[in-house]
């Protein structure tokens, strides 16, 4: 008799041991599961810091410094072509004076000539090929934001250099395609001693915005919830069991730039809080 009721009682030891198994088990992935949460989430402490804007835009170098030789009268022929170099006095073409008489049309000035008379502008464009300029379209949103003698940086992709320069001029008449209107800003720079050519690619970048002393937390760290911007407390790892919307800290977003966003809220500065792991940000996104 004793043997059947250590029978009877067996598969309920078996399965208590199972439960306890498996309890075991999970209680171990999950706090493996945790710790690799803490492991592989970022913990950043919000700072003040500033953020600065740029209006970015490309275009082709020309020379800053051009000479116009105007025709007064019937042209005949060029003697040059585009992109020749030219010195001051020499003859680049003939022309026809109201009289009937032949006469040549000299150079101004050492330079390159990159423009012959044609049917719609009667003269000649010598350049200086050591003073250069770049002109940019730049939206109406930005073009109100820039005034002449500001600084502004050259990049040339040829070079893969950036050099320093100023704005010049700011086109007062916009140019509209499809509701959408840019102005041109035109920018000169020094070249130093680097071979630049006219003709060449380059863009310019020109401050636009900048903000001092302002909090700023990488944009991945905003979190969109019911049309409100949100932090995550660090305090949650620690308690990963609660819902993260315990641990939320609501904020409104500034200006950003590619990587950092500006936010404010109630004693933000000094506070820690959590990006997690892209395969965990459910139901986070950047903004």
């Amino acid at each position: 008799m004793k043997k059947r009721k250590n029978k009877r009682w067996l598969p309920w030891v078996i399965a208590i041991a199972v439960i306890l198994v498996v309890g075991i088990v999970f209680s171990s992935m999950n706090a493996r599961s945790a710790q690799r949460m803490i492991d592989e989430s970022n913990v950043i402490t919000i700072e003040q810091s500033s953020i600065t804007l740029y209006a970015v835009a490309a275009g082709k170098i020309s020379s800053s410094n051009t000479t116009r030789v105007d025709i007064n009268g019937t042209f005949r022929k060029s003697l040059v072509n585009v992109g020749d170099q030219v010195e001051e006095g020499e003859k680049i073409g003939e022309y026809l004076t109201n009289m009937g008489q032949l006469w040549a049309v000299v150079a101004k000035t050492d330079g390159i000539i990159t423009q012959i008379p044609n049917a719609a502008s009667n003269f000649f464009v010598i350049s200086d090929p050591n003073k250069f300029q770049v002109q940019i379209s730049i939206t109406e949103k930005d073009v109100v934001k820039i005034s002449a003698g500001q600084s502004a940086s050259v990049y040339i992709e040829a070079l893969d250099a950036t050099l320093e320069g100023e704005v010049a001029d700011i086109g007062l008449i916009g140019n509209t395609q499809s509701d959408f209107t840019t102005y041109t800003v035109t920018v000169v720079f020094d070249h130093g001693d680097l071979p630049v050519f006219l003709g060449m690619s380059a863009s310019s970048r020109i401050e636009v915005l900048n903000k001092q002393n302002i909090a700023v937390v990488p944009i991945e760290a905003i979190i969109t919830s019911s049309s409100k911007r949100y932090l995550l407390s660090s305090e949650w790892l620690q308690n990963q069991n609660d819902r993260q919307s315990d641990y939320y800290i609501e904020v409104t977003t500034g200006i950003s730039d590619v990587f950092y966003i500006e936010v404010t809220g109630d004693n933000l500065i000094g506070q820690e809080i959590v990006i997690l792991p892209q395969t965990s940000r459910f139901p986070f996104f950047g903004n």
